[in-house]
């Protein structure tokens, strides 16, 4: 009985060898492995570059890629711990991140509600006709989860046009699908786009502006009737 115990403990002591050292390599998995999960989950749409620390906690810069565009840097290194209770990361400590969330995957990428804000100048990223007006002022985004988010962008302005603002804008995501709104403004600005699909877009102004903004509205697609036409 003696001998047979021995073994027992043996045993479990060997098991409990073996768990810890398994969990002791976990915990010692570098940033680098969380960057290929997310590259991978994500099919490249979000990256981790430069990632540096432990996968449960690190920094990156964060980078997005939208549909047919090269990725999108944003500025500011992001820092992320893991958040057992939601088994997901909670992001913090870049300037831009107003309120810090966590990112999961339940089948897919979702967040809990958070917001930030950046740089109007970013959007020149998503290419034309962003990279023409080179847009100025600030964007503020806030959201629920992943499918319901809301970018204003506030004091829009673009070193093409001699007004000093063109207004405040509104991109609604909501399941799918993104609609863009003027809130005020002499540059009014509308627009729609599903999931996987161009944004498709009109641009026009007020008459009293006319004459400062016409330079700038020829300069985003052609114009009919006093309206612009854009994709992107």
């Amino acid at each position: 009985m003696d001998r047979g115990g021995g073994k027992m403990k043996r045993s479990a002591s060997l098991v409990v060898l073996t768990g810890g050292a398994l969990l002791a390599g976990l915990l010692a998995a570098p940033a680098t492995w969380l960057a290929s999960a997310v590259g991978s989950l994500s099919e490249e749409r979000v990256l981790l570059a430069d990632a540096d620390g432990l996968w449960w906690r690190g920094s990156a810069w964060l980078a997005v890629t939208p549909r047919d565009a090269a990725p999108l840097t944003l500025p500011g290194r992001i820092s992320w711990t893991f958040d057992p209770l939601r088994a997901g990361f909670r992001i913090h400590g870049a300037p831009w991140v107003t309120q810090p969330f966590v990112a999961y995957w339940r089948g897919h990428g979702d967040l809990t509600p958070g917001s930030l804000q950046l740089p109007a100048a970013v959007l020149q990223g998503f290419g034309p006709p962003l990279t023409t007006l080179r847009p100025r002022g600030e964007l503020k985004a806030a959201w629920q989860s992943a499918s319901q988010v809301t970018v204003d962008w506030v004091n829009a302005a673009s070193p093409l046009s001699p007004l000093p603002r063109l207004g405040d804008y509104r991109l609604d995501w909501n399941q799918g699908r993104a609609t863009l709104t003027t809130l005020r403004g002499p540059l009014h600005l509308e627009g729609v786009a599903a999931a996987g699909q161009r944004f498709s877009g009109t641009a026009r102004s007020d008459p009293e502006a006319a004459g400062q903004l016409s330079g700038l509205l020829n300069l985003l697609g052609p114009v009919r009737n006093g309206t612009t036409s854009f994709r992107f």
